[in-house]
């Protein structure tokens, strides 16, 4: 197990690379519908079969479709690291400290979960007033879209989710048949700021605490 303080050492290096993989993956995409685009069957049928399958009725989901699947995939990504970085935190604290409740014993669940053992039994400051925390709680809310409704918003059911689409330049929706939220990429780049903040001000609390 590791020790309390490498949990959020560790975590803060695995941001900095996801970071990096989320902006490869958007280059990767773009590159490859250039290349979707710009590919010959007469020329070059090899790609068009082996890359493409000669499909050449995907230039909407290349430009719209592809893209939110990417980023969707990304949001549920991060908010799960971020659940387990906290849940590790958690069971480091317990060993370390010889707390006599566990992580399952807490009110909630998830984050707050989490959150609640973190500042009730292991008296640990979570920085939850801060712009970071909220960002952090709002991207866990936007992935529950995704995983729930498959990205999908109720007008009456998801009121609040419509709220946070509102406030945030990076997010917004579209209505067709259903209403399809749309995830920009810089949305994802604030949610792995707003972790690496909350993160370092918690590692930086725990050494106070210590």
């Amino acid at each position: 197990m590791q020790k309390s303080d490498q949990v959020s050492l560790y975590f803060l290096d695995a941001l900095e690379k996801t970071r990096f993989f989320v902006n490869i993956s958007e280059r990767h995409l773009k590159e490859e519908f250039t290349k979707y685009t710009e590919t010959d069957i007469e020329t070059d049928e090899a790609t068009c079969w082996d890359r493409h399958q000669y499909r050449n009725d995907l230039s909407a989901h290349f430009q719209t479709i592809f893209p939110q699947y990417q980023k969707q995939s990304h949001l549920l990504m991060l908010v799960s690291f971020f659940e387990d970085y906290l849940n590790q935190l958690c069971h480091s604290l317990q060993f370390e400290k010889g707390l006599n409740r566990n992580l399952k014993d807490s009110d909630g669940s998830g984050i707050e979960r989490a959150k609640n053992y973190l500042r009730k039994v292991a008296n640990i400051q979570i920085p939850t007033d801060t712009k970071y925390w909220s960002k952090i709680v709002e991207a866990r809310d936007i992935r529950n879209i995704v995983a729930h409704n498959a990205g999908h918003l109720d007008k009456e059911a998801h009121k609040k989710h419509f709220k946070i689409v509102e406030r945030n330049s990076h997010l917004d929706s579209d209505e067709f048949a259903r209403v399809h939220l749309n995830i920009k990429q810089d949305y994802l780049l604030e949610v792995i700021t707003a972790m690496e903040s909350v993160v370092n001000t918690i590692w930086e609390n725990m050494k106070y605490n210590a």
